[in-house]
């Protein structure tokens, strides 16, 4: 499981869409779709429901997407915290 596919997953909620999600992370709907349907065969579980109208998050998913969501903030929390820091150090 990667960082970038939990951001992507999260994206994709957020968003409603594959397609507004990968404009937004800057990748074709066809790498977020495939980065979707890995993370989903590496967890074991359906995260959304695909329909011809779009995504619907699953049961799994929205119980994925509480521990996503802590991940990535506790994941942006040590990067402003660390990354910040060593932009004050002048080697």
């Amino acid at each position: 499981m990667l960082l970038k596919q939990m951001k992507y997953f999260i994206t994709v909620v957020d968003c409603h869409s594959f397609t507004e999600a990968a404009e937004q992370c800057f990748i074709s709907q066809s790498a977020i779709s495939q980065q979707i349907k890995s993370l989903e065969k590496e967890l074991g579980i359906t995260i959304f429901i695909r329909t011809n109208k779009g995504v619907i998050l699953s049961r799994q998913g929205e119980e994925f997407l509480g521990y996503a969501r802590q991940v990535i903030e506790q994941t942006n929390l040590i990067e402003e915290k660390y990354l910040q820091d060593l932009s004050l150090i002048h080697i």
